[in-house]
């Protein structure tokens, strides 16, 4: 029995044809694959460093209160409700560091509180390259009391 050509070619040309509209769609999951990962990197918990000092000479303030205060991101289970605030505190070290372990990465507001020196708070763009805040007090410029 002899094989007919033409279909041989026919097959072979569908299987391209198909393999050509597949090719498209393998880059496009090879790069959202891409972003996931990215993605997933910048979602990944950081150690947060900060650093407290005060003064003209930048001395180290021992035993300040640190309070981190950033929004809980929302998952999809919870679209209707508002994002949660979420908040830490720490006391400075000796040497006026305090270390927050496995905090998000993103917007956080920072606020310290010591003895003898003005109340401070701001917010900081937290990210894997620049985990680390240096907070620089003053002391109080007038009495209130």
């Amino acid at each position: 029995m002899k094989r007919n050509g033409t279909a041989g070619r026919t097959a072979a040309i569908l299987i391209g044809a198909a393999l050509m509209m597949m090719a498209p769609l393998a880059v496009q999951s090879a790069r959202a694959g891409q972003k996931n990962q990215d993605k997933r990197q910048d979602d990944a918990p950081i150690d947060i460093r900060i650093h407290v000092v005060g003064g003209k000479h930048k001395e180290a303030v021992s035993n300040a209160s640190v309070y981190l205060r950033f929004q809980e991101r929302q998952s999809l289970l919870f679209l209707l409700h508002k994002k949660q605030k979420v908040e830490l505190d720490l006391k400075t070290d000796d040497n006026g560091y305090a270390t927050f372990p496995d905090m998000p990465q993103g917007k956080v507001l920072i606020q310290v509180v010591a003895p003898r020196w003005q109340t401070f708070g701001e917010y900081y763009e937290v990210t894997a390259k620049n985990p680390h805040v240096e907070i620089h007090l003053k002391r109080p410029t007038t009495h209130w009391y």
